[in-house]
């Protein structure tokens, strides 16, 4: 399935897993997500969606829907 971000198009889950992990595993998820935006810039359009007071779930399901992700099976698949 492919990436909803589009930062690096990978055909396996292994390392959505591990970003979900880390992300999960975070004290600030934002502080994290805005870092790995700062060293990105194929992120910095999703961030600045975000700044702007956009819901992240609804940014994500925008992300899938415009890509053609089914963003529950996506995360299904990530989440094990």
């Amino acid at each position: 399935m492919p990436n909803p971000f589009n930062v690096n198009p990978i055909n396996n889950y292994g390392s959505y897993k591990d970003a979900y992990k880390m992300f999960s595993q975070s004290k600030n998820p934002m502080q994290l997500f805005m870092n790995m935006a700062s060293q990105n810039p194929n992120l910095q359009p999703i961030m600045n969606l975000i700044k702007s007071g956009k819901n992240p779930e609804m940014v994500f399901n925008q992300l899938c829907q415009q890509r053609g992700i089914n963003p529950n099976e996506f995360l299904k698949n990530i989440t094990g």
